[in-house]
């Protein structure tokens, strides 16, 4: 969104093309955007000088992803709100496939889960989405009321084991959430520029913190990135407005070890060995 901007690796590259047409002079081509004819450079007319705020917001928004692309773990905590529709989830993950966090999709869809490794995923349905999904069989009738009650007395207490990823049906599990070089792989290829065009605003305090607001306008679409105060700029926090559709986003403990564990085997019901894979989705089909 907003204008173009070179990754660093590509800005780099650009750098050092800019330099070799400097230093070659009147003594090569640099191509099509640098022609030369007789020893003088075809320019373009210069453009503008950006608005202090721009060229700021341009500095902050290089180093705050470059930090984030870089981080080894990272906490994400996202809630979206749209008539009708009201969605959380906070998680804790790093680059090795382990992760803790909570979810909340909706009445029949709470609760946490745990991440280990591929073969060592867990999540755990909260009493009140059992409540939910039971109540949603009684409604079905007479059949699913009895398949839910069965299913939720199963579940409830206990951590539902998913089978292994690479088994698991592409996209059917809440553990794909928990992928953090998923999360930054979009960050690769330049596309460190993805806050470019922002306006860095003046300080102030939001969800406790000093920060610096980077705002963007597109069409419909209002954005904010929030980057703390210091030495460090890291992406805090993220605000955005799209319709009716509203998201906020909050991001902490950069590289901080996450402190995850596999629960007591006797809290553990493996999905597999009672014929419920794809991450719980038969589950919900009560």
């Amino acid at each position: 969104m907003g204008t173009v901007v070179l990754g660093v690796g590509k800005r780099r590259q650009w750098l050092r093309a800019a330099a070799c047409c400097l230093v070659m002079g009147a003594l090569a081509s640099c191509g099509s955007e640098g022609k030369i004819y007789e020893g003088m450079v075809e320019r373009t007319p210069a453009e503008p000088p950006k608005p202090a705020d721009e060229v700021r917001g341009d500095r902050l928004s290089v180093e705050a992803m470059e930090l984030l692309k870089n981080a080894e773990t990272l906490r994400i905590g996202v809630e979206m709100t749209a008539p009708g529709k009201h969605q959380k989830i906070s998680v804790h993950m790093d680059r090795h496939s382990k992760c803790t966090g909570t979810f909340d999709g909706g009445p029949a869809k709470k609760g946490d889960l745990i991440m280990l490794g591929a073969d060592q995923a867990y999540f755990r349905f909260s009493d009140d989405a059992l409540d939910a999904i039971r109540a949603q069989g009684v409604r079905l009738g007479p059949e699913a009321a009895a398949r839910s009650r069965e299913r939720t007395a199963l579940a409830r207490g206990k951590y539902l084991k998913i089978p292994n990823e690479r088994r698991a049906p592409s996209g059917a599990s809440p553990t794909q959430m928990c992928d953090l070089n998923t999360a930054l792989g979009k960050l690769d290829g330049g596309s460190v520029s993805d806050l470019s065009g922002s306006r860095a605003l003046p300080e102030k305090r939001w969800h406790g913190q000093r920060v610096t607001p980077l705002v963007e306008k597109d069409g419909g679409n209002d954005m904010t990135v929030y980057l703390a105060v210091g030495d460090k700029p890291y992406i805090v926090g993220m605000t955005q407005t799209r319709g009716d559709e509203h998201m906020v986003m909050e991001m902490s403990d950069y590289d901080k070890p996450v402190a995850v564990r596999a629960p007591d085997p006797s809290l553990v019901i493996d999905l597999a060995d009672i014929g419920l894979g794809g991450g719980g989705g038969a589950l919900f089909a009560v």
